[in-house]
């Protein structure tokens, strides 16, 4: 879920939690969380005939049938793969949807995604949540962590039987949230971020296993995001020498309101952070969707964005091999037609990339009624250097018509919410999930495909 403000009349708020004092728009005071309404009747979208791939692509790559993993009312899909083949896939229940408790999903398949059961909230279900939903393995156990927003804060929690029971947490520690994501390089050692208002973006770590997260630093400011009141893309963390996880690496990706896209950094644990520029101001909106950054490892970072210029959306990309101190100058790897929310995966080098794209021509919301979405990928086998072509991996379309991207100020054409996603396999295969509207309104489920 996604909310966005840009800075305009400012007032003096008293820092929450000990964190700084930061001016915020005086319309956030007092703001409520509102559910999307999606009035409307639309036609149930008719199958298609399947479209292979993009003109001129070369050695594209192939995908097994589709797998519905649920037909519960949910959207934008976090997957996660165990060492051991796993298979996680989140989804979010709807902010306090149910009492006393409103635990997120969770979904398991250890059959390669041939199957799925959803695994049991537990003492997750006694908390409240079901806003924005994400876990993260540890990478040598499989120990699941989670956090489920709530607005106010988050339930965090943890489980080391595969989600058949959990150990929960409803106060995460970082009051009033947006948008959070969980990252775990492994040892114990957990890092939590989240959009906090007023102060900004906040990263909390835990050295006890994911009990609690009572070590905080705010990683990038309102300033930091050149006056955009937005919530972060996603976080990565890799292991380092030291106790406490201080020699750990953290990383997360964020928009800012003048058409950049930055990266925070931190080579202490979460103790300082520095601000880097993946891509450079732009006259172009790269607010419209969460940026994705990915870890090759080796010191290999890649990145993706959705931008909207004038028009036209496109998908960008970009890679460090410093571990984010320094970026490529970014390269479109997508623009034809229209695409939204665009997800990365990488390991070696291979850099996988999934996407809703539609050959209607326009922006995500601005785009005919009559425009197809489909769950589309591409990839490089050499580190980013190449892209094979753009190609259809489920011929169902996820939807048809425009997709809103303006979070809790959307009207409609939501249903899919924010984001779809991948992960790459122990054999470097790609795992996509994805959100497909059956009515064009409210009723979806989830699927899953993974390449061959």
């Amino acid at each position: 879920m996604r909310r966005r403000w840009h800075v305009t009349a400012m007032v003096g708020v008293v820092g929450l939690i000990g964190l700084p004092v930061v001016p915020v728009p005086a319309g956030l005071l007092g703001i409520a969380p509102i559910q999307p309404s999606l009035p409307g009747e639309i036609d149930p979208i008719p199958r298609q005939p399947f479209s292979t791939a993009a003109p001129g692509t070369a050695g594209a790559a192939t995908f097994g049938s589709p797998v519905i993993i649920t037909g519960d009312d949910t959207g934008e899909p976090g997957i996660d793969i165990a060492q051991d083949g796993t298979i996680y896939v989140n989804a979010p229940a709807g902010f306090l949807s149910s009492l006393p408790g409103s635990a997120s999903f969770v979904y398991r398949s250890t059959d390669g995604g041939a199957t799925w059961v959803k695994t049991p909230a537990g003492l997750r279900g006694l908390f409240p949540g079901g806003g924005d939903s994400d876990l993260s393995l540890d990478p040598e156990t499989g120990k699941i962590y989670m956090t489920d927003l709530w607005l106010g804060s988050a339930t965090v929690s943890f489980s080391t039987d595969q989600g058949e029971s959990w150990i929960a947490n409803p106060l995460e520690g970082t009051v009033v949230q947006d948008r959070q994501w969980i990252s775990t390089p492994g040892g114990g050692t957990v890092y939590h971020l989240t959009h906090q208002i007023p102060a900004g973006l906040v990263v909390s770590k835990s050295v006890d296993g994911g009990v609690s997260f009572l070590l905080r630093t705010v990683a990038a400011t309102p300033a930091d995001q050149m006056g955009c009141i937005c919530p972060p893309g996603t976080l990565i963390s890799e292991r380092g020498i030291g106790l406490l996880g201080l020699g750990d690496k953290v990383g997360f990706v964020y928009a800012t309101s003048t058409g950049g896209v930055r990266f925070a950094r931190s080579t202490s644990g979460g103790l300082l952070f520095t601000n880097r520029d993946v891509s450079p101001p732009s006259s172009a909106d790269t607010t419209q969707a969460f940026p994705v950054v990915a870890n090759a490892g080796g010191g290999h970072l890649v990145a993706v964005w959705m931008e909207i210029e004038g028009d036209r959306s496109r998908v960008r990309f970009a890679d460090s091999t410093d571990w984010g101190s320094t970026w490529s100058p970014p390269r479109t790897l997508v623009d034809a037609g229209a695409s939204v929310y665009p997800w990365i995966a990488a390991k070696g080098s291979k850099v996988a990339v999934s996407l809703y794209n539609t050959d209607a021509t326009g922006t995500p919301g601005t785009v005919p009624e009559d425009a197809r979405w489909f769950e589309s990928y591409l990839e490089s086998t050499d580190g980013g250097a190449t892209f094979s072509g753009l190609q259809i991996v489920d011929p169902t379309p996820v939807k048809s018509g425009p997709i809103c991207t303006e979070g809790t100020g959307c009207s409609g054409n939501r249903e899919l919410l924010d984001f779809q996603s991948l992960a790459l396999d122990g054999d470097n295969r790609a795992n996509l999930v994805w959100t497909r509207s059956i009515d064009n309104q409210s009723d979806t489920e989830l699927r899953f495909a993974r390449q061959q």
